[in-house]
């Protein structure tokens, strides 16, 4: 079981949403909890089906505010104990196990932020049993968990440690990126924290054994992706088959493509006739292959060592905003995830017309010899 929280920082925007699906696509989170959503909370429900979820409850933003979604996958059986608009609270069950699950999106004003650590109290009065809380709770525990010239009140920090103390949950640690939030300024208006974490309590420890934490860079929201990991991780090794040549419509938004696909067909064309047009498309696919392999590679994995690579260096700029190089990386891991996009629109539509091609053989199969009108079920309202 994995639990993905993120604050999206609006996810009315088409690559934001991209950004999402590619991080669920590649980590598989069992549920995910979005905050700052900044729209309707239909509109996040609709995303369901996009983001290859099960199930969804959202609760609607303030205008441009706010805004908080829970996805599960239909591995689970989730019901709905309570929520607000700063937290949802379910009961999760799978494999006969159960325990409870809270997304918590802290309160963003600093000066009020003590609602949000007496309402963690009112949660944790509920009576439960294995418990699993993330989000982003906008206070950080420890002094050094926050960078930046003004330094953070340890008053604030204490109160926050006493609330998580008083709710007997303890901090699963994280891994990658030390920070999950950074302003992205730069020089001495850098500010950087780590204020998006998972808290779980004893029982929820020992029903998953050693779960751990995750944080993921993001290029479309100044917070990073948070994965709490609670299930033992399998490999499994396999071949890829021969590949036939397929035509990839991601392609064409090469700049030098038009030019490309001119040059190899006037050099596959040396003959004249049917002949010639034969050799031009042969010549035209083995080195279309080839350059496409070349110029694009694997668009998943191009996309992961990207990620990996951003991590990596937003991991060494640890004392200052960002690099140069950090800002390429992040242009080209967009840049990634479009043409990513791109080709995962064309592989749905192949799929969909393959399913219509076989949906079609099979009616004909069945009612290819009969003469007349086909009698449908009477269907009434």
């Amino acid at each position: 079981m994995n639990a993905m929280s993120w604050n999206c920082r609006g996810l009315g925007n088409p690559a934001t949403v991209r950004e999402l699906r590619k991080l669920v696509k590649q980590e598989g989170p069992t549920l995910l909890f979005i905050m700052e959503t900044k729209i309707r909370g239909q509109r996040v429900e609709d995303l369901k089906t996009t983001l290859g979820f099960h199930g969804c409850f959202a609760v609607n933003s303030d205008g441009l505010s706010g805004g908080i979604g829970l996805f599960w996958s239909k591995d689970v059986d989730v019901s709905l104990e309570n929520f607000s608009k700063s937290h949802i609270d379910v009961k999760v069950t799978q494999n006969n196990k159960s325990w409870r699950f809270t997304g918590f999106y802290g309160e963003p004003r600093v000066e009020n932020r003590h609602h949000s650590w007496r309402f963690l109290h009112t949660l944790f009065a509920i009576q439960h049993e294995a418990w699993l809380c993330t989000g982003d709770f906008n206070e950080t525990l420890h002094a050094d968990e926050h960078f930046g010239m003004n330094a953070r009140p340890e008053r604030h920090m204490c109160a926050f440690r006493e609330a998580i103390s008083d709710c007997a949950l303890q901090d699963l640690g994280w891994r990658g990126v030390p920070f999950t939030w950074d302003n992205a300024q730069q020089g001495s208006s850098n500010v950087k924290a780590r204020i998006d974490r998972a808290f779980a309590n004893a029982d929820f420890l020992q029903l998953f054994e050693l779960p751990s934490v995750k944080h993921v860079s993001s290029v479309e929201s100044d917070h990073c992706f948070v994965l709490a990991e609670c299930r033992p991780q399998a490999t499994m090794g396999w071949t890829r088959a021969p590949r036939t040549f397929r035509y990839e419509n991601v392609w064409q938004i090469h700049a030098d493509y038009d030019e490309m696909v001119r040059n190899m067909w006037q050099v596959g064309a040396g003959q004249q006739g049917l002949q010639g047009i034969v050799d031009a498309l042969s010549n035209v696919q083995q080195q279309l292959g080839s350059w496409g392999r070349r110029e694009f590679g694997n668009l998943e994995r191009k996309v992961r060592k990207l990620q990996q690579r951003l991590d990596r260096l937003r991991s060494a700029s640890l004392r200052h905003g960002p690099t140069d190089e950090e800002k390429a990386v992040a242009k080209q891991l967009r840049e990634a995830l479009r043409q990513e996009e791109i080709w995962l629109k064309q592989r749905s539509r192949v799929l969909w017309l393959r399913a219509g091609i076989e949906t079609q053989a099979i009616f004909k199969h069945k009612h290819g010899n009969a003469r007349g009108p086909i009698a449908l079920p009477h269907w009434r309202a």
